[in-house]
């Protein structure tokens, strides 16, 4: 098991990013999910009262939530790993031969990082991976930093010190 997050502003950025902001899945959920209508009512807010990315938030922290109880259910044959720029060598470093018990051969390194260099959501057509975090986090409006901050931001830190992160892994 792994579990790949990526900081709370810039993974709403990326599920906001769409026409209309309703249509988002992490909006469109709040309506069907046991999970979310769960850390709603401990969270002490009423359902009319939050906006879409409020109920964006909250269902990705539901999604961190569940990870979190997954590591710790699996204890240690899970790990979190955080995306950013260098994710690439956590992967050649620690998740493949180390977590999965992967050897990697030259062969296999460079095929990684030729892969990692690929843009994975241009739906078939070629493109390079380009970083947008910054670019993100610049564009965030004040209510996703808010929502963010106030629902999301609890889990990802909890993700971040667990002691089945990546970084903090006697995997390591």
């Amino acid at each position: 098991r792994m579990y790949l997050y990526r900081e709370p502003v810039e993974v709403m950025m990326s599920q906001l990013n769409v026409p209309q902001m309703r249509m988002a899945n992490c909006v469109r959920s709040h309506s069907h999910s046991e999970m979310v209508s769960r850390f709603v009512a401990r969270s002490g807010y009423r359902p009319p009262d939050l906006d879409d990315e409020e109920w964006c938030a909250i269902h990705l922290a539901t999604l961190c939530e569940s990870a979190i109880m997954n590591l710790n259910d699996a204890d240690g044959l899970g790990m979190a790993v955080n995306y950013h720029k260098d994710l690439v060598h956590d992967f050649l470093d620690t998740v493949f031969p180390k977590h999965f018990n992967v050897p990697l051969d030259q062969e296999a390194i460079d095929r990684v990082i030729k892969v990692s260099g690929t843009y994975s959501k241009n739906r078939g057509r070629q493109g390079e991976f380009k970083a947008d975090s910054e670019e993100k986090e610049k564009k965030a409006s004040d209510g996703i930093r808010e929502a963010s901050s106030l629902f999301l931001e609890p889990s990802f830190h909890t993700l971040q010190d667990s002691r089945y992160n990546i970084r903090n892994s006697a995997v390591q």
